[in-house]
């Protein structure tokens, strides 16, 4: 048997040397290519999520800032001091202000497939433009607890985003340890191929002396 294997070492060095070589090109691209379109998805879609929660929580904070302005010019306007025209102007002033982040949260929370954007717009757009013909106290407090609850609804989103973006990051980091692996595999299969190869070659030239 070792007779066998030493009349054959350079034939089982070139076979060997080919297979290896061959496996480590083709686990290049088969596995290893595979691997990083599926972690580029990941980090994608990881992206996409950050970039979600950063847009929620910025019009969050627009219509926070709007609407404590719009408390104060409110309470102001009802002085008995006040100039009811300049007034009344500020005032319908702020609520178009303050429909822009709310009309933008109806549509991030839209994209998010959270709502139907033309029935919830609709409705709001209806509070609006009540408080703005009306100026009354009735017509404010419907369209700030309108508006309140879609910007809450959008607030409770951000922990939703958050934990999903976290198990992202899981799985992101699960592939990308396994991308390692791979091109560990791959490397070695390669190395240890070309070694073969070089191993036949050297018997080769022993054979020929």
């Amino acid at each position: 048997m070792f007779a066998f294997l030493a009349r054959n070492a350079k034939l089982f060095a070139l076979v060997g040397g080919f297979i290896f070589a061959t496996l480590g090109t083709l686990w290049s691209f088969l596995v290893t290519d595979n691997l990083s379109g599926e972690i580029q998805r990941l980090a994608n879609a990881k992206q996409d999520i950050a970039a979600q929660v950063e847009t929620l929580d910025k019009l969050a904070s627009e219509y926070f800032m709007l609407n404590q302005q719009g408390d104060l010019i409110f309470i102001t306007a009802q002085r008995g001091d006040a100039n009811a025209d300049i007034a009344y102007s500020i005032y319908q002033g702020n609520l178009l202000d303050r429909a822009a982040p709310v009309r933008n949260m109806l549509g991030a929370l839209a994209l998010q497939k959270q709502l139907d954007y033309r029935q919830s717009y609709d409705a709001y757009e209806k509070l609006n433009d009540a408080a703005r013909a009306n100026f009354t106290i009735e017509n404010y407090t419907r369209l700030k607890q309108a508006e309140s609850e879609i910007i809450s609804q959008g607030q409770a989103r951000i922990p939703v985003l958050v934990n999903a973006k976290l198990e992202l990051d899981r799985t992101l980091n699960e592939k990308q340890a396994e991308q390692s692996r791979n091109r560990l595999i791959g490397l070695v299969a390669a190395i240890l191929g070309s070694a073969m190869l070089l191993g036949a070659n050297v018997l080769a030239e022993r054979k020929k002396k």
